[in-house]
């Protein structure tokens, strides 16, 4: 199977694969933060919002499964001298071993199976203080996966269904729209995403 088209930008220190700077919904929000959190992002990639808020001061650790990712992010991060713990890790073998104040997932929990993505959620909900934030943000199956992203997206979310899964936690976002969206080289795309920002009761 051919790799994902983010593992060649990854490579390229000349671009950002999904655009520089940190998630719009982390930019908005990332005030409402205790500083310093601790704040894990899962599925880090380039390590945009890791660095984003290593910049503000949060101690942040940060993994994904592309080792080109990884990095990429650990060296953007040295250019800026920020101290952030970043590694190569599977999602599906994640085993938790403390508790955090801010988890983060943007377009990841849409690509292992759904016993993987699913327990992580419930493992991710246990292990965050109480007060503490999930920042996520997934693909849905309001539109299929694009071609070359079908081979690597493993669990569409339905709509809805992630709010389902913070039904007890307070929502202090949501959005689920479609949107266009493009990359380096050429590549666009339209998918459908949910996002969410839930605090811990």
């Amino acid at each position: 199977m051919e790799k994902p088209f983010w593992e060649a930008t990854y490579q390229d220190k000349s671009v950002s694969t999904f655009s520089k700077g940190p998630t719009s919904d982390v930019n908005a929000f990332a005030h409402i933060l205790e500083n310093p959190s601790l704040v894990l992002d899962v599925g880090c990639g380039e390590g945009r919002d890791a660095i984003h808020l290593a910049n503000k001061n949060h101690i942040v650790e940060a993994f994904d499964l592309s080792e080109a990712g990884i990095k990429k992010a650990m060296s953007l991060a040295d250019n800026t001298n920020l101290k952030i713990k970043f590694w190569s890790q599977d999602l599906a073998d994640f085993e938790f071993q403390k508790e955090y104040d801010v988890i983060l997932s943007h377009g990841v929990l849409h690509l292992p199976e759904k016993k993987y993505r699913d327990k992580f959620i419930s493992e991710a909900q246990k292990h965050t203080k109480v007060g503490g934030y999930h920042f996520i943000d997934v693909f849905t199956n309001r539109l299929p996966a694009t071609p070359d992203n079908a081979p690597f997206t493993k669990s569409l979310f339905n709509v809805g269904e992630l709010l389902e899964k913070y039904s007890g936690w307070e929502i202090i976002y949501h959005l689920e729209k479609t949107f266009n969206d493009e990359h380096p080289g050429g590549i666009k795309h339209k998918h459908a995403k949910e996002q969410i920002i839930a605090k811990k009761k």
